[in-house]
Formats: C-alpha cells, sequence, structure tokens
C-alpha cells in the first residue's frame, strides 16, 4: 500500500512517500518543509527510485512515524494539520 520513493524533480532528489495511487494521479509526501500532500501525474514514474529498505514492517512504521513527527513539527497542535495529511498516518 505505502512505498517510499527518490523522486527526481525539477527542485534536485527528493524523498516521498506513496499513500494513495490511482488510475491517472499519485498522491504522495515528500519528506521535506513544509510537509504537505502532492498530486503528481503517473506518467512521472519514471523519475521515481522505490527504496527497497523500508518494504518491511519495521521500516514503513518508521517513515510513516517520521511524517507524523515532521507535521507536528510544523503545524503544532495536531488540530492544525490537514486532513489530507492525517490520512497518511491514520489508516
Amino acid at each position: 500500500m505505502y512505498k517510499v520513493v527518490d523522486h527526481h524533480t525539477d527542485q534536485g532528489h527528493r524523498v516521498a512517500l506513496i499513500f494513495k495511487q490511482g488510475r491517472k494521479w499519485t498522491h504522495l509526501v515528500y519528506y521535506d518543509y513544509p510537509i504537505r500532500v502532492r498530486k503528481v501525474l503517473n506518467n512521472e514514474e519514471r523519475y521515481w527510485k522505490h527504496l527497497t529498505k523500508y518494504d518491511t514492517p519495521k521500516g514503513m512504521k518508521y517513515a510513516i512515524k517520521k511524517v507524523r513527527e515532521m507535521a507536528r513539527a510544523y503545524y503544532g497542535l495536531e488540530r492544525n494539520i490537514p486532513k489530507s495529511l492525517k490520512k497518511v498516518y491514520k489508516f
């Protein structure tokens, strides 16, 4: 369901968490401030490199925990975090 990828963008290489992949769009959370959900077209998949070290349950737990920590650090209180970002770690 979730995947951690290295995404080559115009701003350079960025690590992202894929949490929803549809027919046309993929929803990702970049591990970068400001932390938020981004929609990317599926044809940009050629710029993604899957990071397999996070495929274990322990690695994925760490990746989701890091999203939660970054969101709390950036937005302060949990009630200020957008609903789209809360969907990532409340599965």
